[in-house]
């Protein structure tokens, strides 16, 4: 009796030990199940990640885009209007005719406030020489438009010329028609910009010989290029880099030839003076050209 106790108990704790490598396989399966979701959510985010990238790419490419705005028929009124505005005679009729044409560009309160600009008493007359857009810039369906008016005023025997610039704003409907809707407001006029020169040296590194080789090929260059053909520059150009102009033109000379050395090439910035045979005039041209030595000088690049 005692034997088969023993073996029960034998028989039990193998039966244990097999249920416990049993209860492994449930960890297994969730081993796989993670990584199976860590997977999944690398994938989704590689995905998302191009797909940012490309909405950014589209949003970079409709920022570029700009709509071109003509402004010539608002351009041509304005000019045509400030003809008529600024021009007037100090008798009756001419005045009368004159309201009558600006009538067809005002609106009745600006026709009502130019009544009084000119009366049959002022002592002058005018005459518009010229009419020149400075700037016309859109805003919904009204331009800005701004115009320098040259003016020839004759009071008895005197004349005098005067120039002054104006802003007005035009009104443009659906079909392209204009009204002119603020009466011109003298502006300040453009003044000449404000530049300081860049002054050029030449490159120490270039000696005495190599200076005076490019400058009797440009000499030599600039003597035959008023009449040469396409096949005649190619010995002294590359690439088309300058095209004939076939001109009456006589070089005269080469004037503050500058030249600095860009590793194997060489900038040069100078003037050309040329006399013109038929206006029998003196022209003084600006070139920027590189050059490099390819058995002989030639031009490889102009600016």
């Amino acid at each position: 009796m005692k034997i088969k106790i023993e073996r029960n108990q034998k028989e039990k704790s193998l039966k244990k030990k097999k249920e416990r490598i049993v209860s492994v396989g449930k960890y297994r399966k969730m081993v796989l199940a993670l990584w199976l979701l860590l997977s999944c959510s690398l994938t989704f985010g590689i995905y998302k990640n191009f797909t940012a990238i490309d909405q950014h790419t589209t949003q970079e490419k409709v920022v570029i885009k700009e709509k071109v705005v003509n402004t010539s028929g608002v351009e041509n009124f304005t000019k045509d209007f400030a003809k008529e505005y600024f021009s007037w005679k100090n008798n009756k009729k001419a005045i009368e005719k004159r309201m009558s044409t600006l009538e067809q560009y005002l609106t009745e309160e600006g026709f009502a406030l130019s009544q009084d600009m000119v009366r049959t008493d002022i002592p002058t007359s005018s005459e518009v020489q010229s009419v020149k857009i400075l700037d016309a810039e859109k805003h919904s369906k009204e331009f800005v438009v701004s115009f320098l008016v040259e003016q020839q005023i004759t009071e008895g025997k005197k004349t005098q010329s005067i120039s002054s610039a104006y802003r007005v704003i035009i009104f443009e409907d659906e079909n392209g028609n204009h009204i002119v809707i603020s009466l011109p407001t003298m502006v300040g006029k453009p003044e000449k910009a404000q530049y300081e020169d860049k002054k050029l040296e030449s490159d120490s590194e270039i000696d005495a010989k190599t200076k005076e080789e490019i400058t009797e090929f440009l000499e030599t260059f600039f003597n035959l290029y008023p009449a040469a053909s396409e096949k005649e520059l190619e010995y002294y150009v590359e690439n088309k880099a300058v095209q004939p102009i076939n001109s009456n033109l006589k070089f005269v000379e080469l004037i503050n030839p500058v030249f600095q050395k860009k590793g194997k090439e060489i900038q040069g910035d100078f003037y050309v003076k040329y006399l013109n045979n038929i206006t029998k005039v003196n022209s003084i041209f600006h070139y920027s050209f590189t050059l490099q030595k390819v058995g002989n000088w030639k031009i490889i690049y102009t600016k």
